[in-house]
C-alpha cells in the first residue's frame, strides 16, 4: 500500500545493502543539509542486508537526524524492488535516490527540490557526479568512470535529455513521486529489470525508470547545481571487478529493451542473443588483450564482456 503524499517537499532514499561499512558517510553528509529537516524526510531501504546495516542506520539516525527519518526492511532482493518499495513509503512530493556510497553536497536536497519547482514539466532529473577516489585511480578505471561507474559530468548548463534510450544515471536519481508510483504499479516492473541484486551486478533500472517516465509524457533533465561524490575504492579500479561490472551492464541492456523493442519480448530474443553471441565470439577471435595490449586491450576486453552480458541475457528468454 502507498503512504500518502503529504506537503513534505522531498523524500531522500537510500537503496542498501550490506552497506554498513559505506552509508554512514551519506547519512552524515545528509545531517548537514540546507534544506531545514522539517521539510524533508530520509528512508532507508535495507535490501535484505545481513550485516547489521539496519541497526547501525537506525543508532546513527537517531543520533544525526532524530525524527527525521525511518529504516525500512524490504525482503525482496534486487534495487528495483528497493526503489518500489521507496515510492510506496514516500511522503514527499519529490523521491531523491542516494546510492549508499554517494555523497550529497550541503545543498543537494535544497537543488533537487528547487530544480523541480522551477521545471513543472520534469518528471525525472538527475545531476553531476564526481569521483572521490580511495587512491589514484587506475588508467582503465578512470578511462571508463564516465560510463560504468557512474561518473556524470556534462557540464554547468541544465539539459534536457532526449536521446531515444538515454537518461540519467541511477545514483543521485529524483524522480515524481506521484509519477514513480505510476511506473511501479506495474507490479512486474521490478522483476522484469531487476538491477543490482546482491552481488550480482546487472544494471538498467534507472534507464527503465528514465524511458517510462518520457512515456508518460513527462521531460528527462540534467540539473548541474545537484551534485554528489560517488565513493570509489580500490577494489572498483580492478579489471577483474570491471569485467563482472560490463557483463551486468550488457545483462541490464538486454533486460531494458523489452521496454522498447517488441522483438525482445517474444521469441525473436533468441535471435538477438545469438547476433551478440556471434559478435562475441567474432571479437574472441580477432584477439583483445593480447593484440591490442595495454589500456587499449582492456577496454576491448570490457567491451566483449559486455557484449556477452547482452547475448546471455537475452538467451534466457521468457525467463528473462
Amino acid at each position: 500500500m502507498n503512504t500518502p503524499v503529504h506537503p513534505c517537499r522531498a523524500t531522500v532514499a537510500v537503496c542498501t545493502f550490506n552497506g554498513r561499512n559505506r552509508i554512514g558517510a551519506v547519512v552524515r553528509a545528509l545531517s548537514v543539509q540546507s534544506l531545514p529537516e522539517g521539510e524533508w524526510e530520509l528512508v532507508v531501504i535495507d535490501n535484505a542486508s545481513t550485516d547489521g546495516t539496519q541497526e547501525f542506520v537506525a543508532g546513527l539516525m537517531a543520533e544525526l537526524l532524530p525524527g527525521t527519518g525511518r529504516v525500512v526492511f524490504e525482503a525482496k532482493p534486487g534495487l528495483s524492488f528497493a526503489r518500489a518499495r521507496a515510492a510506496a513509503e514516500a511522503r514527499g512530493e519529490a523521491l531523491l535516490f542516494l546510492d549508499d556510497d554517494t555523497v550529497p553536497a550541503a545543498d543537494w536536497v535544497e537543488m533537487a527540490v528547487g530544480a523541480f519547482r522551477d521545471n513543472p514539466r520534469a518528471g525525472v532529473i538527475g545531476g553531476k557526479v564526481l569521483p572521490r577516489w580511495e587512491v589514484e585511480p587506475t588508467a582503465l578505471a578512470d578511462a571508463v568512470a564516465q560510463y560504468a561507474l557512474a561518473i556524470c559530468d556534462r557540464g554547468d548548463e541544465r539539459i534536457r535529455i532526449t536521446d531515444a534510450v538515454g537518461g540519467v544515471v541511477g545514483a543521485g536519481m529524483c524522480v515524481r513521486t506521484s509519477v514513480l508510483r505510476e511506473v511501479y504499479g506495474d507490479p512486474a516492473l521490478p522483476a522484469l529489470v531487476t538491477d543490482r541484486k546482491g552481488s550480482n551486478l546487472i544494471s538498467g533500472g534507472d534507464l527503465a525508470i528514465c524511458l517510462l517516465v518520457r512515456q508518460q509524457g513527462w521531460e528527462c533533465w540534467y540539473e548541474p547545481t545537484m551534485v554528489i561524490e560517488h565513493l570509489l575504492p580500490a577494489s572498483r579500479m580492478r579489471k577483474e571487478y570491471l569485467l563482472r561490472l560490463y557483463e551486468g551492464i550488457g545483462r541490464g541492456e538486454a533486460a531494458t529493451r523489452k521496454l522498447y523493442d517488441w522483438k525482445a519480448r517474444t521469441g525473436l530474443s533468441w535471435a538477438i542473443g545469438f547476433k551478440d553471441l556471434l559478435r562475441w565470439g567474432m571479437g574472441r577471435v580477432r584477439g583483445g588483450e593480447a593484440e591490442a595490449g595495454g589500456i587499449v586491450g582492456d577496454v576491448r576486453d570490457l567491451e566483449l564482456r559486455r557484449t556477452l552480458g547482452r547475448a546471455l541475457q537475452a538467451l534466457r528468454w521468457p525467463r528473462n
